[in-house]
């Protein structure tokens, strides 16, 4: 996969979130905010990536500076491959045994908890949460899960 390139425009956007998480106005951000800024300029980071881009900005409890982290993301993070929705729709198909359209919420949680990019348990019900695609019944619309993550 080819990294990510960052246009002018994009470095506008992390310079604006930079400022917005840069609390104390230091010039610095945690650490620990480093995932969820990349991820709020649009930017879609794996976890191992992020995880890295941490490391190699001195650990967990430490702080990074706006230029440190654009050379960071501009060498490590990668453009993802394009998710096709029919791709997720047809691998969630599988686990719909009686053919409605839906899967069981449990069977959801699993899925996002052990398949590909793997979700905590956490991040997996906030996820099914804000989607609105859960169904009475404890049922999960996956089509309409699908088209709701893809749109971010």
């Amino acid at each position: 996969m080819a990294n990510v390139k960052l246009n002018n425009e994009k470095l506008a956007e992390l310079k604006e979130a930079f400022m917005l998480f840069d609390y104390n106005k230091s010039g610095v951000i945690s650490n620990q905010d480093i995932g969820s800024l990349i991820r709020s300029v649009g930017l879609k980071p794996s976890q191992s990536e992020v995880s890295e881009i941490v490391n190699q900005a001195g650990g967990t409890g430490q702080e990074i500076d706006l230029q440190t982290l654009v050379a960071l993301i501009s060498r490590i993070v990668t453009n993802p491959p394009s998710e096709r929705p029919d791709d997720l729709i047809n691998m969630f198909r599988m686990y719909d045994t009686d053919g409605r359209g839906a899967i069981s919420v449990k069977e959801m949680q699993h899925l996002l908890t052990t398949v590909g990019e793997k979700l905590t348990d956490h991040e997996a019900e906030e996820l099914m949460r804000v989607s609105g695609c859960v169904q009475g019944g404890g049922m999960v619309n996956y089509e309409k899960f699908v088209k709701v993550i893809l749109q971010g």
